[in-house]
């Protein structure tokens, strides 16, 4: 008799001496997921219905069973799912069947795949919508930017203001990447103006290179600000 994998989906976690208990009460071979949140079950039996039902009689009342779903596909490519329903959900399922001239089976499989269709298409449509108000929303950034353009943060999309904001108080560096690798980077303001310090006291190292003199941090700071405000060409670092 051919051997079938069910998976047995739990309600919460089992392990240890209750997993062992529903072992040997069913006595079929089976294995806990790492989070002891599932099962996987080898069931010997005549075809997957069988094999479900087998695991129905023999655990429902050791395991806290959610769900049943075969592990692999069916000769039709389908996988099969077994979900207890209460007596009362039971007959009116069945007379839904009734009324619609179909079997249980093929109603509920028929309402599933209704459900999923509607499921994908209700998701379609959101993605739709917030691609469009972030287009909407970001329009004004395909104007061009100066080297002092200030842009509002609030003006921003609010996934975006988010990770903006966690940048700014973290001090975490961002790089964007295409094919070629980065291409840009987003990072706080601290970090800029630490840059900028760095970069202004290069500078001055490199314009006294061969000379005694030592120009003091801050007062490199203060002239690479100085030379920023007043566009002046040829100031010095310090006394030559």
């Amino acid at each position: 008799m051919p051997m079938h994998a069910i998976e047995i989906i739990l309600t919460r976690t089992v392990r240890g001496v209750e997993l062992k208990a529903a072992r040997q009460i069913s006595g079929m071979p089976m294995a806990s997921s790492h989070d002891g949140k599932s099962i996987a079950v080898l069931v010997s039996a005549r075809d997957e219905e069988r094999a479900i039902r087998k695991v129905w009689n023999r655990l429902q009342d050791s395991l806290p069973i959610d769900v049943l779903c075969t592990l692999f596909p069916g000769p039709d490519g389908m996988l099969r799912m077994s979900i207890p329903f209460a007596p009362e959900v039971k007959r009116r399922i069945r007379g839904w069947a009734r009324a619609s001239g179909k079997s249980t089976e093929e109603f509920l499989s028929q309402a599933i795949k209704e459900a999923l269709a509607r499921d994908r298409s209700t998701e379609t449509a959101r993605q739709e919508c917030a691609l469009t108000f972030l287009l909407h929303s970001c329009a004004w950034l395909d104007s061009q930017l100066s080297d002092t353009d200030r842009i509002a943060v609030s003006r921003l999309p609010r996934p975006l203001e988010n990770l903006v904001r966690r940048v700014s108080t973290s001090g975490t560096r961002v790089l964007f990447t295409d094919s070629t690798g980065p291409i840009a980077a987003l990072i706080s303001e601290r970090e800029l103006r630490e840059l900028e310090d760095t970069l202004a006291i290069a500078e001055c190292e490199q314009r006294k290179a061969g000379s005694s003199s030592f120009t003091p941090h801050d007062e490199a700071v203060q002239e690479r600000s100085a030379n920023d405000g007043a566009q002046e060409d040829g100031d010095q670092c310090g006394p030559g």
